[in-house]
């Protein structure tokens, strides 16, 4: 008798349970080894400053390290562009923590890296450690809201549903993350303290769609 394809949707509301610190450091040195030696120290600080607040150094993830060429703007007399000129070394770093709930170890960690660590830009934002069980639970929904709907249209066709001929879904990479603050100075990181680093996260919101195809059968 034909078919009926309908998409479904699952979205579900997700509590954080871990406090996510991405510290970046993006400096200029006039020689590569002065850039790599400040890499180094400042890798070296991130470990010391978890394993003082008793955390595993191997916390501190490298997400990002990069040492290029800097280069700035010539201009002539007339203040006419001419081009570049090499002058010194980028460097771009970049730190992942993952911290649980907890807003004192939270503070002790972000203080540390604005006494330490020169030039730190902090970001805290929230996630989940695992997400996996969160989005099966998506799929399940998506399935379930398809069945519904699909429910009402046959029903409103003279129809019902029979048995079902496919199931398309493309896993897509969903990301579990919601910002709550940028820390962008030292000054800035050292003056935090407990209460104005407790932030009450809001629920993460997770969804995905897939669509069923089922057979129509008359009533």
């Amino acid at each position: 008798m034909g078919t009926i394809s309908v998409t479904g949707r699952g979205d579900i509301h997700v509590v954080p349970d871990v406090t996510r610190l991405e510290i970046s450091v993006e400096s200029v040195f006039k020689t590569y080894e002065d850039a790599y030696e400040q890499a180094k120290s400042n890798s070296s600080w991130m470990v010391q400053i978890l394993e003082y607040n008793k955390l595993n150094g191997k916390l501190a993830k490298t997400i990002r390290f990069d040492i290029s060429d800097h280069h700035v703007d010539q201009y002539d007399e007339d203040d006419h562009y001419i081009g570049q000129i090499k002058d010194g070394f980028d460097l771009i770093q970049r730190f992942k923590v993952d911290l649980g709930m907890d807003t004192v170890l939270l503070n002790k960690v972000v203080r540390g890296v604005g006494k330490f660590i020169k030039g730190a830009q902090i970001n805290i934002g929230y996630t989940v450690r695992d997400p996996r069980p969160y989005h099966l639970k998506m799929v399940e929904r998506a399935v379930k809201d398809a069945q519904e709907k699909a429910t009402i249209m046959a029903k409103a066709a003279g129809c019902t549903l029979g048995a079902v001929v496919n199931i398309d879904y493309h896993r897509q990479d969903i990301h579990v993350y919601s910002e709550a603050r940028n820390i962008h100075s030292n000054k800035e990181a050292m003056a935090c303290s407990t209460s104005s680093l407790d932030i009450a996260p809001d629920d993460l919101v997770m969804g995905d769609d897939v669509s069923v195809t089922w057979e129509l059968k008359s009533l």
